[in-house]
């Protein structure tokens, strides 16, 4: 099936080779999301969030603590590389923790 990627979804991933999960702190500085490069296998982002509410843009603009998307402290997702790489965030209020693992769709 020509659409099958995309039928089945991201949840056919598994973890890229070479690559361990690490940490990133958000706080109440905009950032990127992925502050260091991703191996070049890695075709999706699995994360948690955990300290913090936190707000995320992935058009480029910082999201402030008032603007842009919401993530609740404790949710976590699976994101397509380029919204990975192209994400900002910042904390609501206080700092937390991303925990990130890259994932290869096969």
């Amino acid at each position: 099936m020509a659409n099958s990627r995309v039928v089945n979804g991201p949840m056919q991933v598994i973890a890229a080779n070479g690559a361990l999960h690490r940490n990133l702190t958000v706080n109440s500085t905009a950032t990127n999301f992925i502050v260091a490069s991703l191996t070049a296998d890695a075709t999706h982002v699995y994360w948690s969030l955990e300290g913090c509410d936190a707000r995320m843009s992935i058009d480029g603009v910082a999201p402030t603590t008032s603007d842009g998307h919401i993530i609740k402290d404790g949710n976590s997702g699976i994101w397509s590389r380029s919204w990975a790489q192209s994400a900002k965030v910042i904390s609501v209020s206080g700092s937390g923790k991303f925990t990130i693992s890259e994932l290869n769709h096969f």
